[in-house]
């Protein structure tokens, strides 16, 4: 057997460190941060410990990585749907839906992101206040400036669109949990009910 090339090593080690992040993610939905041992998460990923010390010194390197993927992720979707010429109210429409649905196909994430934002401070030491403005700054602002935009075009009430944002976000975190903790899923016949009554609060109002 001829031995592996560089490019077959580096292949090996990405979905290694793949596994071992996959691992700790599920180890922590299940139990947080501060429960969540290095020995639970070798365990499922099915390797040694000793592996998952090979690639990282401690939990809390580990789970800076963890965060920091999740996070470059949770920006990039908002800037490929928020920063773009389209209309705001499309945009916002279209963006609510996204985490509606994501509530409705993996429901787990719903609650790793809800975790995530609480852990910051026990995950970075130091470095939290700069992680959590950087958080607020690509995730939260581009979602106030949409509201800025639709309010300078005339197409919702003027106000202060940060707090606007926020009121928002908050309706659409409230129904994600709603449907993850009754386990609404793709094939429920109340799904699309769910969804179309979030929206409708969402973008009309609750006076009838």
């Amino acid at each position: 057997m001829s031995p592996r090339t560089p490019e077959q090593n580096e292949e090996i080690r990405q979905q290694r460190i793949q596994q071992i992040l996959d691992a700790a993610r599920e180890v922590y939905i299940e139990k947080g941060f501060l429960a969540t041992e290095i020995g639970e998460i070798a365990k499922k990923a099915g390797i040694a410990r000793g592996l998952v010390y090979y690639y990282y010194k401690d939990k809390h390197e580990l789970f800076q990585t963890l965060f920091e993927g999740a996070l470059a992720a949770a920006i990039q979707f908002v800037s490929a749907r928020l920063k773009t010429n389209q209309p705001p109210l499309e945009k916002l429409q279209l963006y609510a839906l996204h985490y509606l649905n994501t509530a409705v196909r993996n429901p787990k994430m719903v609650f790793f992101f809800r975790d995530l934002y609480q852990d910051i401070p026990a995950v970075f030491g130091e470095r939290a206040d700069k992680i959590s403005k950087n958080f607020v700054l690509n995730i939260f602002q581009p979602l106030a400036d949409t509201f800025g935009e639709a309010m300078d075009q005339g197409m919702i009430r003027t106000g202060d669109s940060f707090l606007f944002s926020q009121i928002f976000w908050g309706g659409i975190s409230g129904a994600m949990f709603t449907i993850t903790e009754k386990g609404i899923g793709p094939e429920d016949p109340a799904t699309e009910e769910y969804i179309q009554q979030t929206m409708d609060v969402l973008f009309k109002g609750l006076l009838i």
